[in-house]
């Protein structure tokens, strides 16, 4: 037990607010987080869940999207290793009026600060709640920047742009995704990503089998942008 909580705040230590806690605030946090795990795609929390509180991404990778009456997700931001997410608390954040979905982009474990502390920390340590306020208004800065690029954008430079960061990330010209899954990232239909990717693939750029994507030309891909 102790080497978990060890475990624990060294992650925490990260956070800005956890060196503005007093040592009775740490350790209420220290007493009652958990470490929960995903499965790719399982969804982690829902605007028809209970509210779960601020999770911090220990391993993996979680994305936040928003879903239409119709089942069409927009996905707005990811979260990777080592950074927050405020939105499975909203019921902390009372301005967070719109419906999101918060699920595992890869399999993923979260420590998780649970809901009711969240409420009271807000409540009680200033330094808490600015923290949760500073983190969403940057989400909420990355999702106009997806609206953005969806309304202004042409596809084909979307496309360019999703698999030339996917490649920084990753640092490999493999891509092991699926067009499921570009679609959910980059918000389109499931055709449109089909046939750029077949205009892209006829151009040089890449070459596409079942569950892979190779880029080829990664600077004709930038020559895109």
């Amino acid at each position: 037990m102790y080497r978990k909580r060890e475990s624990a705040e060294k992650h925490l230590a990260v956070l800005p607010f956890w060196e503005e806690l007093t040592a009775d605030e740490k350790k209420m946090v220290l007493d009652r987080f958990t470490v929960k795990h995903f499965e790719k795609n399982q969804i982690i929390n829902s605007s028809d869940s209970s509210c779960m509180g601020i999770v911090l991404v220990l391993k993996g990778a979680i994305r936040v999207c928003l879903l239409s009456e119709e089942g069409r997700e927009i996905t707005l931001y990811r979260i990777v290793k080592g950074e927050p997410c405020v939105t499975t608390a909203s019921c902390v954040i009372r301005q967070i009026t719109f419906d999101t979905l918060v699920c595992a982009s890869q399999a993923a474990d979260l420590l998780v600060i649970p809901a009711d502390l969240c409420s009271f920390l807000s409540k009680s340590n200033i330094f808490f709640r600015l923290f949760i306020y500073e983190t969403e208004t940057e989400r909420f800065s990355q999702a106009i920047w997806v609206m953005q690029e969806i309304l202004f954008k042409r596809f084909d430079q979307r496309l360019a742009a999703y698999l030339i960061k996917t490649l920084e990330d990753s640092g490999s010209p493999d891509l092991r995704m699926t067009q499921e899954e570009i679609v959910r990232d980059v918000n389109s239909a499931r055709e449109v990503v089909a046939r750029m990717l077949r205009h892209f693939s006829s151009e040089g750029l890449v070459r596409v089998t079942r569950g892979h994507i190779l880029i080829t030309d990664p600077e004709g891909l930038k020559n895109l942008l």
